[in-house]
C-alpha cells in the first residue's frame, strides 16, 4: 500500500525538480519611454534599435473626448434621404425676372406650363421631388401681372395623372412651381424656350 503511495509523490518530485533545474529561454523586449521632445531608450543605443528593423510610431495621446450628445449622427429617415436638395446658383443674380404670366396648354405629349417673362430672360431652376409632387424653386423671380400686382396660377386635375399645378411667390424672391401626381411621381420635362420656360 505505501508503493501506491510513493509513485505518485515521487512523480511530484520529479516535475518540480524539472521545472527548476530547466533554464528559462526568453528575450528581452524593447522597452520605450515617450517623451515630448524624443523616444529613449532604457538599455538600446540607436545603432542597436537600427539593427532590429522595427519602426516604433510615436502615439498622441487623446486629450480631448467628444460626448455622445456632441457627434452628429446621420439621418435615418428615408424621406430626408431621397429628396434631391437644391443646389445653390453659381452666380447670384440681383435682378428680379417678373414672371408676367403662366400658360397650361395641352400637347400630344401631356402639358406644357409656359412661364413668359418681360423681356424673355432665362430663367434659374432649381428642381426636387417629395412624395408624389415635383416642386421647382426658379430664384431671382416674381410673379407679377403687368399692373404690377401679384398672382396664383392653379389648375386642378389638368390631364390624367395629375391633381394640381401650382404657380405661386414662394418668398420676395423666388417662385415655386409644385406639380401634383395622383398616383405617382409626374414625370417632368424643363426646358429654355424664346417665349418662356
Amino acid at each position: 500500500m505505501k508503493f501506491i503511495q510513493l509513485v505518485p509523490s515521487l512523480l511530484l518530485t520529479s516535475a518540480i525538480v524539472a521545472l527548476l533545474t530547466t533554464p528559462a529561454k526568453s528575450q528581452e523586449k524593447l522597452s520605450i519611454a515617450v517623451n515630448k521632445s524624443k523616444a529613449s531608450t532604457d538599455s538600446k543605443s540607436s545603432s542597436q534599435l537600427a539593427t532590429l528593423g522595427t519602426k516604433i510610431p510615436q502615439v498622441k495621446p487623446i486629450t480631448e473626448i467628444r460626448r455622445l450628445s456632441e457627434i452628429k449622427r446621420p439621418s435615418q429617415s428615408a424621406q430626408t434621404l431621397l429628396v434631391q436638395s437644391p443646389t445653390p446658383p453659381n452666380t447670384p443674380t440681383t435682378e428680379i425676372v417678373q414672371v408676367t404670366g403662366v400658360k397650361a396648354n395641352p400637347t400630344s405629349k401631356g402639358l406644357e406650363l409656359i412661364l413668359q417673362t418681360s423681356s424673355g430672360q432665362q430663367l434659374q431652376l432649381l428642381n426636387r421631388s417629395a412624395g408624389k409632387s415635383f416642386i421647382v424653386d426658379i430664384p431671382s423671380a416674381q410673379l407679377r401681372l403687368p399692373s404690377g400686382d401679384g398672382f396664383t396660377f392653379r389648375s386642378l386635375a389638368p390631364i390624367a395623372g395629375v391633381s394640381e399645378i401650382i404657380v405661386t411667390n414662394f418668398n420676395a424672391n423666388t417662385i415655386r412651381v409644385t406639380v401634383a401626381g395622383r398616383a405617382k411621381l409626374p414625370t417632368i420635362e424643363l426646358f429654355d424656350s424664346p417665349n418662356g420656360v
